[in-house]
């Protein structure tokens, strides 16, 4: 952390000294510097589709809700708790009157109206827009095609009144409000900008916490500066976070060490390094790793469209490795899609993850059988695949541990591996532009369904050419017609991931992500969540 402090002039070296313990708290400017793995990938809250762009998101914009602290939703741009129908499928918000766009134009319930239409609207081509189907009235349909946008259950019944109407009663409504494909969007001003709206900070406007300073769109650094037009911009503590690329773990820990970064992440041999250093801490996320194959896009299959070579190569990776070896900083195995410590069972309390269990294996000798077989059925003696991976070092070690370990389990197999920026992955993982990609997923709120529902069918979320029609009526119940009746809505969850993991073998789960890190003992109020994305809002320094 670097900390300048200005002091005011004076008429002499006397009224200084007089004046400094009055001025510095006074005069404090309070900056906060952290890294980041890439470029920023997408910062339109409409069509972002990753973790990374959410993050970023979620310090400048902000929606009816945000998380609080203690990661329950709280009043943000909503002025009070709604006006709910006696069905619960009506909500009616106030919005904020002192609610305010970084130019200091107001805030409206048509801001809403228009962003919500907008992510429904099947020419927008929002990767979230699946989040309003079976939730706000007629999204299905729209997303479909099969109604107009128009009749979405969404309507701004005056600048400061917004109406939603829901297909069901959903217990998680307010949380879901707290994620970035909700958030309200300035029509007239995106409309102005000839198609280059959040392309960079000249044609973006922000209504959060921060606005994003000096951004070209492709920088290697940026700068959240505290918006002065942010309704409760009082509690916002520092004037400045500084972010920076840093892609290598050695290069961010000699820049922790210099006092140039206040935190910094730890894998591999770091973790052991650092484990009993004061500023070292543990937390275990909510996000889970994975690897997509490609089954198929457009009507062409893959090779990965066999199961049994699906299957094997799901067998053939021992994940203990990974997650004891690469990346030693309190990641767990995943043998299953969901989390652990997600949610419980209604009725009896225990967690998804154990009620669920393995659902994946390491067996090198019943992967050998699988792959034999599919093989066969394919007509083929060996396979060529390529997986993509991040270009982060991390990234590059896993992918290069599990193309060793597949190879040397699966006679015949040639993995090859490409290395992609944070962004140019993402491009491949949501064009379905791969054959096997390494990805993961954290969740959006604390239900099994913000990790089943990517999978369901033509979801864009999807990009494996996945397709059940059991598993979309499982999940899509679990999602709207299912959700009064608690307890069969949780074993539809639970039949629902077994088809996706345990039967059809559509991911390759490999673990649930730790974090370890380094925290400078002055940097306060860091706020990370289990699900959802970092919250910088509260951050603080002291010294």
């Amino acid at each position: 952390m670097i900390v300048t402090l200005i002091i005011l002039g004076a008429c002499s070296n006397q009224e200084k000294e007089e004046s400094s313990n009055t001025t510095d708290s006074q005069n404090e400017k309070k900056v906060v510097n952290i890294s980041a793995p890439g470029v920023i990938p997408s910062l339109s809250p409409t069509v972002a589709d990753n973790d990374f762009s959410f993050t970023i998101i979620n310090q400048v914009f902000e929606g009816l809700y945000r998380l609080n602290k203690e990661g329950e939703p709280e009043l943000a741009l909503a002025a009070e708790e709604p006006k709910v129908s006696k069905d619960n499928k009506v909500y009616t918000f106030k919005i904020r009157k002192d609610a305010k766009w970084s130019n200091g134009t107001p805030v409206t319930a048509h801001d809403f109206e228009y962003a919500w239409k907008k992510a429904v609207n099947p020419e927008t081509g929002a990767a979230y827009g699946p989040q309003f189907e079976e939730i706000v009235a007629n999204a299905s349909e729209i997303l479909k095609g099969e109604k107009p946008v128009k009749s979405l259950g969404v309507e701004a019944l005056d600048d400061h009144t917004l109406k939603v109407t829901l297909e069901n009663p959903i217990p998680f409504f307010k949380e879901l409000l707290t994620t970035a494909i909700f958030f309200p969007q300035p029509q007239e001003f995106i409309e102005k900008q000839d198609g280059k709206y959040a392309s960079d900070s000249k044609h973006t406007l922000f209504n959060g916490p921060f606005v994003l300073a000096d951004w070209n769109g492709t920088d290697q650094s940026w700068t959240y500066k505290k918006n002065e037009k942010y309704w409760d911009k009082e509690a916002v503590n520092v004037d400045e976070i500084h972010v920076n690329v840093v892609k290598d773990t050695a290069t961010a820990v000699s820049l922790y060490q210099q006092g140039k970064l206040d935190r910094v992440n730890l894998t591999g041999e770091f973790v052991d390094k650092y484990r009993s250093n004061d500023e070292y801490h543990t937390f275990l996320t909510g996000a889970t790793s994975y690897i997509k194959m490609n089954q198929g896009k457009d009507g062409k299959k893959t090779n990965l469209a066999n199961l049994n070579i699906r299957k094997a190569m799901i067998m053939a990776i021992d994940k203990d490795k990974i997650v004891n070896s690469i990346l030693n900083n309190g990641s767990i195995v995943a043998n299953g899609n969901v989390p652990k410590g997600l949610s419980e069972n209604p009725k009896t309390g225990e967690d998804f993850r154990a009620e669920n269990g393995d659902l994946t294996q390491y067996d090198p000798e019943k992967a050998k059988e699988h792959w034999e077989q599919g093989l066969k059925e394919l007509g083929k003696e060996k396979l060529e695949i390529k997986l993509i991976s991040s270009d982060s070092g991390t990234s590059k070690q896993l992918a290069e541990n599990i193309k060793y370990q597949l190879e040397k389990n699966l006679s015949g197999l040639t993995l090859t591996i490409k290395n992609l920026t944070p962004k140019a992955s993402i491009a491949a993982n949501v064009g379905q532009n791969y054959e096997m990609i390494m990805t993961g997923w954290n969740g959006d709120y604390h239900d099994p369904l913000t990790y089943l529902n990517l999978f369901i069918t033509d979801s864009p979320g999807n990009h494996t050419g996945y397709s059940n029609k059991e598993y979309d009526r499982l999940v899509l119940g679990a999602k709207g017609s299912m959700a009064n009746e608690p307890q069969k809505r949780w074993n539809a969850m639970l039949k629902a991931e077994r088809m996706l993991i345990e039967e059809s073998a559509v991911i390759i789960p490999l673990y649930q992500n730790g974090a370890a890190f380094l925290q400078k003992d002055y940097l306060k109020t860091f706020v990370t969540y289990k699900v959802g994305a970092d919250n910088y809002k509260w951050i603080d320094v002291e010294k």
